[in-house]
């Protein structure tokens, strides 16, 4: 029982190493995985990054709601009832009122309370806070924003109504959806506890 000269047995694949085909089929299979994988990665980076949008178009519209509601529930603040101080418009869009925060009888801004005369005007796409008629600052990213407006038994007093009988107003601000889904909504309402 003997062997051929020129047969070297079973292992004579083994001795010859990896052939070039196999090297390339083995890289090729390498390049693929790693670029399902960049792929995947790349996917849960843009998903991850509208999660965080939406949550900072929360947070700001939270903080946006939380300032008007404030500015509003104390508009028409007037101790020494000398400086006027009150609602002076309102609409679906717009609310200017004035309150006399320090107290010296007029409305003029000054170093230790500019905030005396405010302005909020709403438009697609802006929420803006205006202070003494200077710069309006951007503060949110709202798809659509309304104000609207009732009276003290609760009342629906219309789009543009005489500020007199006007005791809690509501701000209502869609935010940016989702393909395909409704716009997630915020809603605040405030009363004026000095009508």
């Amino acid at each position: 029982m003997g062997r051929s000269r020129g047969s070297r047995g079973p292992r004579a694949r083994d001795d010859r190493g990896i052939s070039t085909l196999e090297t390339v089929v083995a890289v090729s299979i390498g390049f693929v995985v790693t670029a399902g994988a960049l792929a995947l990665c790349a996917a849960g980076n843009r998903a991850v990054a509208r999660i965080a949008a939406a949550e900072l178009a929360w947070q700001e519209a939270r903080a946006v709601l939380t300032q008007w509601a404030a500015d509003w529930r104390g508009s028409g603040y007037d101790p020494t009832a000398a400086s006027g101080a009150g609602v002076t418009r309102l609409a679906p869009d717009t609310m200017e009122f004035s309150a006399d925060w320090n107290g010296d009888g007029t409305l003029l801004p000054t170093a230790s309370n500019p905030n005396e005369r405010l302005a909020y005007a709403v438009e697609p796409g802006i929420f803006r806070r205006g202070i003494n008629g200077g710069p309006r600052i951007a503060s949110a990213w709202p798809d659509s924003t309304r104000f609207a407006f009732r009276d003290s038994a609760g009342g629906d007093l219309g789009p543009r109504p005489d500020p007199g009988p006007v005791r809690t107003a509501s701000a209502r601000l869609a935010l940016p959806a989702r393909p395909g889904a409704p716009p997630p909504v915020a809603e605040w309402t405030a009363s004026r506890r000095n009508p």
